[in-house]
């Protein structure tokens, strides 16, 4: 809708002195009362030769035409035929993520989807911020162009299914300032299946599962959801794990029930977890000799006043390795007593958050910030039930902390077939390779 009128306003505003913030607002509404009572035949031709300004190419067409809305057939190119002409078409319109891609031509995508079963056309959810309608068919051009195999593609889709959830607030992750990006959690038979690491390097390059899987995610959010980098996708830093974030639980050494046992699936049943996440930061323990000493390394990586989860709330994620579990748990911790310690001692000084720092968390989280006479600190999360707590990683005396965007909910659900019903293994389907 390229007459369409948008008012826009300047950034940065975060922290601008309210006689700026008043000269904006002026101005805004000057244009608002403009748009509102001006003859919109005018006014489309006015705003069609308004252009958006910028210091690095923007993309200049959709991947799936310019309706990103629309849950019909993607839209179909003439291409050249070299893999390095097609790379470098693709890279000027802004439809990859940097690195070279899988062409997705006609023969790969069908062969993608004929191994789902599905209905190309079947709709699995809306990506924000621009509204695009994942289907089938357009779930699997992006995985082709990732790299992902059609065995892949379950997951993929499962995935998509679950950052499309109200809670998980996908506009929020795609358009914020954050470095955050979408974490895929693995559990389930299908992490051996599909060799999906979860021990050395767990978070790491090596395996092709984690990369593509991950990598198929970032290029659904680009392509489909429309979050280009410096247009919506207006992240200030970015980060390494916005190209792919996948791993999965350590299930043969996690002393308790993995993550999505926990929240309510069999263990015999394979989910995925989306997370929105920043990358993990190390925590480094060779000393502790107790569940205690563990997790007050722990506590003190947790505690931080720059991370969103100490005023937007969330679900920090705590990836114990495996020695470190195996301690915790020889002291006789449960996976609640590991979430109540951290809650009862992962608490941030007073001292380390600044004056405008603190008047402006008390108004986001006045549950945790309103009340702090004779208080030195406090604590980094609201409860216990705002941790979240796996096992992962190979050997060697190290966990992780991975803090998440805040104002966004993990959310689990299972692979599915195309009947809506838990895949348990893929050798085990008939299906048309």
């Amino acid at each position: 809708m390229p007459g369409l009128p948008i008012l826009t306003i300047p950034h940065p505003m975060a922290g601008q002195p309210p006689e700026r913030v008043a000269e904006v607002a002026d101005q805004a509404l000057n244009e608002i009362i403009h748009i509102l009572t001006s003859d919109a035949r005018n006014l489309e031709g006015e705003y069609k030769a308004k252009t958006v300004t910028s210091k690095k190419r923007l993309r200049h067409k959709a991947l799936f035409g310019d309706d990103f809305v629309s849950a019909g057939e993607s839209h179909k190119i003439k291409a050249p035929a070299s893999l390095e002409a097609v790379n470098r078409l693709f890279y000027s319109r802004g439809w990859t993520d940097g690195f070279p891609i899988v062409p997705p031509t006609e023969e790969r995508v069908e062969r993608m989807i004929a191994y789902s079963g599905r209905d190309p056309k079947s709709l699995i959810g809306s990506i924000a911020p621009r509204r695009g309608e994942a289907t089938i068919e357009k779930i699997a051009v992006n995985a082709v162009m990732a790299g992902c195999f059609p065995e892949h593609l379950p997951i993929v889709i499962a995935a998509t299914e679950a950052m499309s959830q109200k809670e998980f607030n996908l506009y929020g992750l795609q358009t914020t300032t954050h470095l955050c990006t979408v974490l895929v959690l693995v559990n389930g038979p299908l992490v051996h299946e599909l060799d999906i690491n979860y021990g050395y390097n767990a978070m790491g390059q090596g395996r092709m599962s984690n990369a593509v899987i991950g990598r198929a995610i970032r290029l659904i959010l680009v392509n489909i959801g429309g979050a280009s980098p410096g247009v919506l996708d207006r992240s200030t830093f970015g980060g390494p794990a916005k190209y792919s974030f996948c791993f999965a639980e350590n299930e043969e050494e996690t002393p308790w029930e993995p993550l999505h046992v926990e929240r309510g699936f069999e263990k015999s049943v394979s989910t995925v977890t989306v997370i929105g996440a920043e990358g993990p930061h190390n925590v480094n323990d060779h000393g502790g000799a107790s569940a205690e000493e563990i997790l007050v390394t722990v506590s003190g990586v947790l505690a931080t006043p720059g991370a969103n989860n100490i005023y937007m709330g969330g679900e920090p994620l705590i990836v114990l390795g495996p020695e470190h579990a195996a301690i915790i748990a020889r002291d006789g911790f449960s996976k609640q007593d590991v979430k109540q310690f951290l809650f009862e001692n992962a608490r941030v000084p007073l001292a380390l958050i600044s004056k405008g720092n603190l008047e402006r968390f008390k108004k986001s989280m006045p549950e945790r910030f309103s009340d702090l006479d004779g208080k030195a600190s406090v604590p980094m999360v609201n409860g216990p039930e705002d941790l979240m707590v796996v096992v992962a990683g190979g050997s060697g005396r190290h966990s992780a902390v991975i803090p998440t965007f805040g104002t966004t909910r993990a959310i689990t659900v299972p692979v599915t077939d195309k009947e809506g019903e838990p895949i348990a293994l893929l050798k085990d389907r008939k299906h048309k390779t």
